[in-house]
């Protein structure tokens, strides 16, 4: 593989507000120590480098959390940092994650100006009664502010990109509910939209009211409905399916989620953050800091990492690995690239494992790329499974 590593991700884990089915590495907090939260990001930074230099960057990718909560300078301060120590490729892709509402999304203006020029928004659904089922801070008017305020930046080309955020399959969401969502977003001009079914994740206080019988469990068959449904909703807005649950008009498709989905390394820092480098005798490394906030900090004030988890990805789990997330996209899983990575003996025995399911018409093969058929895609579990 080649050992270049062009994607930086930075995760930010404060948030206003946990909502119900978030199970991501966020911390509730009233006072955000914006400052000393940067110098450990810096301090992260000189760590993971020393030894692991940086080719000229493609994407970074600001998540969390709410890294809009963390202010233009200190996204700034780190883009000069990478700018310094690693030099940005040709037209980066810097993407940061916000909220709606004016406390949470921050002057996107300022960003832009930082140095964003994709921005990440937590829509989710432009109905109240949904939001407030999703445990959602903002309304559908502070929603729709936010949404226009995206619009104006990229019209001006202040912004050169902007996504949206939504959330399907919500107990009492129709299918009218979902085309009134998706009408109300791509009115604004936005050019991606990433649609995910509401899923009950074990230890979400959204699992808990679910199992109390305070919240009703999703249905499945209207989560498959919609999934099949959302193509043909998108189309009129020129944004074509690109993987599973993303959308994108021609060249906005999030270039930093595509090289996770195709196997690049990438570096990561912050509370919670995993990253995947290369490493000698083997595929490569991945690594995962700990969700302790103060563990985290602790390490890196005693100039150590804060790490609890690090394996060794060989050839057998990257295949897996590549099987799961390229089989997720249109274009399908790169047959030629996975031989360049892993040797054409793999190539071979995956296309042999391959054949039921093609001659069955659930996977489709053409131009060096395997897929999965639109029809197949609710099975695609089972699919990739059957690949392994």
């Amino acid at each position: 593989m080649n050992q270049a590593v062009r994607h930086v991700y930075v995760h930010f884990p404060y948030c206003l507000h946990r909502c119900g089915y978030c199970d991501f590495a966020t911390t509730v907090a009233r006072v955000i120590p914006r400052e000393r939260y940067l110098q450990q990001i810096l301090t992260e930074l000189e760590l993971r480098t020393a030894d692991q230099p940086l080719a000229p960057l493609e994407t970074v990718f600001f998540g969390g959390g709410t890294p809009s909560l963390w202010g233009p300078a200190a996204i700034a301060a780190v883009l000069a940092w990478l700018q310094q120590r690693a030099g940005f490729a040709q037209e980066p892709e810097i993407t940061l994650e916000a909220n709606p509402g004016a406390l949470e999304s921050g002057d996107l203006a300022a960003y832009a100006a930082a140095g964003i020029n994709r921005v990440s928004v937590g829509i989710q659904a432009l109905q109240d009664t949904r939001l407030r089922a999703l445990d959602r801070l903002h309304d559908a008017a502070a929603a729709r502010q936010t949404l226009a305020q995206l619009g104006e930046l990229l019209a001006q080309g202040r912004l050169r990109s902007a996504n949206a955020d939504l959330i399907f399959g919500v107990p009492g969401q129709t299918m009218l509910d979902l085309r009134a969502d998706v009408a109300g977003i791509l009115d604004y001009g936005l050019s991606h939209l990433s649609a995910y079914s509401l899923t009950v994740e074990a230890g979400t206080p959204l699992a808990a009211q679910v199992k109390r019988g305070l919240a009703a469990r999703p249905d499945d068959d209207l989560q498959a409905a919609m999934l099949d449904a959302l193509p043909a909703l998108l189309a009129p807005y020129g944004l074509a399916r690109y993987e599973v649950s993303n959308y994108a008009r021609p060249g906005h498709a999030s270039r930093h989620n595509l090289a996770y989905w195709t196997g690049r390394y990438y570096l990561a820092v912050g509370v919670g953050a995993h990253g995947f480098l290369p490493q000698p005798g083997a595929i490569g490394v991945r690594y995962g800091n700990t969700r302790k906030h103060e563990a985290w900090l602790r390490a890196l004030a005693a100039g150590i990492l804060g790490e609890d988890l690090r394996e060794t990805i060989d050839a057998d789990q990257h295949q897996d690995e590549r099987l799961l997330t390229g089989l997720r996209l249109n274009a399908g899983l790169d047959l030629q690239a996975l031989a360049a990575d892993l040797g054409d003996d793999r190539r071979l025995a995956l296309l042999q494992r391959a054949a039921p399911a093609l001659a069955r018409g659930d996977l489709w093969l053409r131009d060096g790329h395997l897929g999965v058929m639109p029809a197949a895609l609710a099975r695609l579990d089972s699919l990739i499974a059957e690949l392994a």
